[in-house]
C-alpha cells in the first residue's frame, strides 16, 4: 500500500493531484479485498515528482530512506532491480512475497468473523477498528476477536466444523438408526463451553446433546445404548457413529477413529504404525518372513491363513503388504465390535460372537481368531488381546498402549501425543482456509522448525501444543492465538 512502487509520467501524478484537489478521497470500502488498491485505509497521499532522467525512456522512483527499486524501461522491456543500502554501495537481497506482507487488522478482522460467526463484521466494526490510528488497532483487534468467540452464533458454526470433520450430521436414511447429529453437536458443546478437549473421547455423561439452531444453544442429553453398569466414552460410544460406520470386522469404524483423531489417511501405509525397524519374525513357524513388512506389531499376532484366520491378513504381493496396516487395525478393531447396525453395544454370544461380521460366504459373525492369532502356538501364549497402538508417545516418551475395552481406548488416546497434535492441526488447517487435513495427505502446515524467520511471532506446532496441554486443552484458546498471530494478520 504505502509502499507501493509505480512507474508514471509526470502529466499522470499532475493529473490526480488535480483530482484529488477537486473531489477529495472517498470513504474506503470495509468490505474491499485483499490487494485492492481502489479502498484502502489511509489519508489521500500527497503525490510528489519522481526523479526523471533525460529523455521518457527512463524514471525510477525512491520508496524509502534504505530501500530503492529502479524502473527500467527501454525498447518496449522492461526489468525491475531491489537494492539495499548498507551505507558503503548496494547489496543485492532476493525478497519473496512473504517477506511483502503488511498487518492489515481490517482484512483480518473479515477473514476472522467469516470463520467464527460465518458472516462479515459489521460497518460499524470495521470503522471503530480502521479509524484508530496503527499502533492502537492491535487492542482493539484482540476486542472484537473476543467478542465474536463470546458470540452463541460461534457454537453453529462448531457444529458444522464438526459436522464436516466426522463426515456425518442428520437424520438417519434407515428406521431405526440413531440421529447422526449428536457426536458433532457433543464435540461442539465441549469446544465452545471450552472444557477439556479430550471429553470427546472421555467424557461419561451427557454424551448426546441436541443443539437449538433458533437460540443457538446446547440441551443435555445422554446416549442410551449401553448395557447397564457400563460408562460412555464421548463419541467413541456414540451410537451415530457407531451405526453410521458399521461393517466388516469394523474396519470402517476403525478407519474413522484413525483419520479423524490421528490426522493420517487410513487407506495408505500411514493406516498402521509403520516403522524402519520392524519385527523380523515370520507369521508363523516354518514361514518365510512377509517381504516389505513394517509396522511396529510382530505380524505373528495377526490372524491369517496359516494360523486359523478366515481372512488371510498375512497375503501380500509386490505393491501392497496387508499387514503393515492390518497389524494395527487388528488390534483395536474388536473395540469397537459389539456396536450392532444401529449402534446399540451387545454382549458376546456363548461362543465368543461380536455384531459384526466377516466378508467370507455365509457372512459369519467374528470372532477374536478372525483379527488376532489366539491359538495355543500363537504368541504370548495365544493370549493375544486388543490395543490402541503397539506403542505411542507420551510427553515425547514411548509408551505401550493396550486396551482391554472402550474406556480404556478413550484414556489412551486422550494421552497420546499424536492425537493431541491432531486436534492442533485441524484447528489451524480451518483456520488458515486449508482442507481436511487428511484428504491433503496429513499435511499439518504449523510444523515449522525450518523457518529462517527467527520472528518470535510465528507459530509453530511446538508452541501451540504446549499452550493447548497448559490450558486444559482448551482448543477454543488455541483457535483464538491462531486467530491474534502474526501469521494470520499479515497480507
Amino acid at each position: 500500500m504505502g509502499r507501493r512502487n509505480n512507474v508514471v509520467r509526470n502529466g499522470l501524478i499532475l493529473s490526480l493531484a488535480l483530482g484529488l484537489t477537486l473531489y477529495g478521497c472517498e470513504r474506503p470500502n470495509p468490505y474491499k479485498l485483499a490487494g485492492d488498491t481502489s479502498a484502502v485505509f489511509e489519508d489521500c497521499p500527497t503525490p510528489k515528482q519522481p526523479s526523471t532522467t533525460s529523455g521518457d525512456s527512463q524514471t525510477s522512483v525512491t520508496v524509502s530512506t534504505n530501500v530503492s527499486t529502479a524502473t527500467t524501461t527501454t525498447g518496449g522491456s522492461t526489468s525491475i532491480s531491489t537494492s539495499v543500502s548498507t551505507g558503503s554501495g548496494q547489496q543485492q537481497q532476493e525478497m519473496t512475497e512473504l517477506d511483502e506482507r503488511e498487518l492489515d487488522y481490517s482484512e483480518a478482522l473479515r477473514t476472522a468473523s467469516i470463520l467464527i460467526l460465518g458472516d462479515v463484521p459489521t460497518v460499524a466494526e470495521v470503522y471503530e477498528l480502521a479509524d484508530l490510528p496503527p499502533d492502537m488497532q492491535d487492542e482493539k483487534y484482540q476486542e472484537l476477536i473476543d467478542k465474536k468467540l463470546a458470540d452463541p452464533r460461534f457454537a453453529a458454526t462448531l457444529v458444522e466444523f464438526f459436522k464436516y470433520t466426522f463426515k456425518m450430521g442428520g437424520a438417519s436414511t434407515v428406521a431405526g438408526e440413531p440421529t447422526r447429529d449428536t457426536a458433532p453437536v457433543f464435540a461442539a458443546k465441549v469446544v465452545y463451553e471450552e472444557k477439556d478437549w479430550r471429553n470427546i473421547i472421555i467424557q461419561q455423561t451427557n454424551t448426546c446433546p441436541t443443539f437449538n439452531a433458533s437460540s443457538n444453544t446446547f440441551i443435555d442429553g445422554s446416549c442410551n445404548n449401553l448395557l447397564a453398569g457400563m460408562n460412555h466414552s464421548g463419541i467413541l460410544t456414540d451410537p451415530g457413529v457407531q451405526s453410521l460406520y458399521f461393517g466388516n470386522l469394523s474396519f470402517r469404524r476403525n478407519r474413522f477413529f484413525h483419520e479423524t483423531f490421528l490426522c493420517r489417511s487410513g487407506n495408505e501405509q500411514a493406516g498402521g504404525e509403520p516403522t524402519d525397524q520392524p519385527p523380523t519374525d515370520s507369521p508363523c513357524s516354518g514361514v518365510d518372513p512377509i517381504p516389505g513388512y513394517q509396522n511396529k506389531w510382530p505380524v505373528s499376532e495377526i490372524a491369517g491363513a496359516c494360523n486359523g484366520g478366515r481372512v488371510d491378513f498375512h497375503a501380500y504381493n509386490a505393491s501392497n503388504v496387508c499387514a503393515n496396516c492390518h497389524s494395527t487395525w487388528n488390534h483395536r478393531s474388536p473395540l469397537f465390535s459389539q456396536f450392532d447396525s444401529k449402534g446399540i453395544f451387545q454382549p458376546l454370544t456363548p461362543s465368543g460372537e461380536y455384531s459384526v461380521f466377516v466378508p467370507v460366504n455365509g457372512s459369519p459373525r467374528a470372532k477374536l481368531s478372525d483379527w488376532l492369532c489366539t491359538g495355543p502356538s500363537c504368541p504370548n501364549g495365544g493370549n493375544n488381546k486388543p490395543a490402541w497402538k503397539k506403542v505411542m508417545k507420551v510427553n515425547g516418551v514411548e509408551v505401550p498402549a493396550p486396551a482391554d475395552t472402550i474406556n480404556e481406548l478413550g484414556q489412551q488416546m486422550s494421552k497420546d501425543d499424536e492425537v493431541i497434535e491432531c486436534a492442533v492441526k485441524r484447528m489451524w488447517n480451518y483456520s488458515m482456509g486449508r482442507a481436511d487435513i487428511t484428504e491433503i495427505g496429513g499435511r499439518s502446515w504449523v510444523s515449522l522448525p525450518d523457518r529462517k524467520d527467527k520472528n518470535p511471532e510465528l507459530v509453530t506446532m511446538s508452541k501451540l501444543v504446549t499452550m493447548f496441554k497448559g490450558n486444559g486443552y482448551n482448543l477454543k484458546q488455541v483457535f483464538r492465538t491462531i486467530l491474534l498471530s502474526d501469521d494470520f494478520v499479515r497480507f
